[in-house]
């Protein structure tokens, strides 16, 4: 779908949106599919762009950077990096390798067989997470509030999350990650997801400084901590945290 020379125009969020609505699994190969679903996907993909275009920006997104699936509401979005990779054909398609979301009941994955979707007997999908309770916490002054991560790359405190009012003249702050705990260094451990094929989109916590390294490497070492991050965990930070935070 991101194949400029096929589809000009079509960028990840109009891929990603395009084939949720069109009920395709974008890990499927365009040979799987039957000549209404590659219709579909046509049509599914136009119309969302034509949305963009008409309002302005970008009509919701039911799968994009979300955890709940805003069509079926389940905790069923996955996510992975795919696409893309080497020349190919003598073009560099490099380009298309790009962070996909799907969601796993509204886009099952299988060939098709007349109009009916056949699931692979090789090929399992991941469970269903658990739900996640929510808990509001939000600025005293103006209610709701925005997850952000630093990003400072000479920070101490380098991808950790925190919370800041919507009111950007708002001068409210205060760290995310209070029930994370830390890593073997002593520091508070980061919150960051999957996005490999078999655990995508789930989140653990690492170590701030990375893995570990070797005797002769001089930089700074982490101490490989890791640990998937529990849904009490997770409850306090609600709505706001997304995939591409």
């Amino acid at each position: 779908v991101l194949n400029q020379d096929l589809y000009p125009g079509v960028g990840n969020i109009i891929k990603v949106e395009g084939l949720h609505r069109a009920k395709v699994d974008p890990r499927r190969a365009v040979s799987t599919l039957s000549d209404a679903e590659l219709r579909r996907v046509v049509l599914r993909c136009r119309k969302y762009s034509m949305g963009w275009l008409d309002q302005g920006r970008a009509p919701t997104k039911m799968v994009y950077n979300q955890t709940t699936c805003g069509t079926c509401n389940n905790l069923s979005v996955s996510m992975q990096k795919m696409g893309g990779g080497p020349k190919m054909n003598g073009s560099n398609h490099a380009y298309m390798g790009r962070t996909t979301f799907w969601c796993r009941l509204c886009q099952p994955c299988g060939e098709t067989s007349g109009s009916n979707v056949v699931p692979r007997n090789n090929e399992m999908q991941p469970a269903l997470a658990p739900p996640i309770p929510s808990i509001t916490i939000a600025c005293p002054q103006h209610g709701g509030c925005l997850l952000r991560r630093v990003r400072k790359s000479d920070s101490p405190n380098l991808s950790r999350i925190f919370r800041i009012c919507k009111i950007r003249q708002c001068q409210y702050f205060a760290w995310a990650d209070g029930g994370f705990p830390p890593c073997r260094c002593g520091r508070k451990a980061i919150l960051r997801v999957s996005k490999t094929a078999t655990t995508g989109g789930r989140w653990f916590l690492s170590c701030s400084r990375g893995e570990k390294r070797g005797s002769n490497d001089n930089s700074e070492k982490g101490c490989g901590f890791f640990e998937w991050a529990k849904p009490e965990m997770l409850a306090p930070l609600g709505a706001a945290l997304t995939p591409l935070l």
